[in-house]
């Protein structure tokens, strides 16, 4: 005797940031749809290394 059919597992949901994350790590799809968003993503880049590069000349300085 034969099991019945059974179908198979769904797929799990996509992350809620799925999309997200796909443009921001395609730079072609981000230069095509959204211009500004590039330019805010490399800003974003500067601002976070001038924060670490701040945080580092603190710590590295005498007390």
């Amino acid at each position: 005797m034969k099991s019945p059919l059974r179908r198979p597992p769904a797929s799990p949901p996509p992350s809620p940031f799925a999309e997200r994350v796909r443009i921001e790590a395609d730079p072609a799809y981000r230069d095509r749809y959204f211009p500004g968003l590039s330019a805010a993503i490399a800003q974003r880049g500067h601002w976070r290394s001038a924060e670490v590069d701040a945080l580092v000349r603190r710590l590295r300085s005498p007390p």
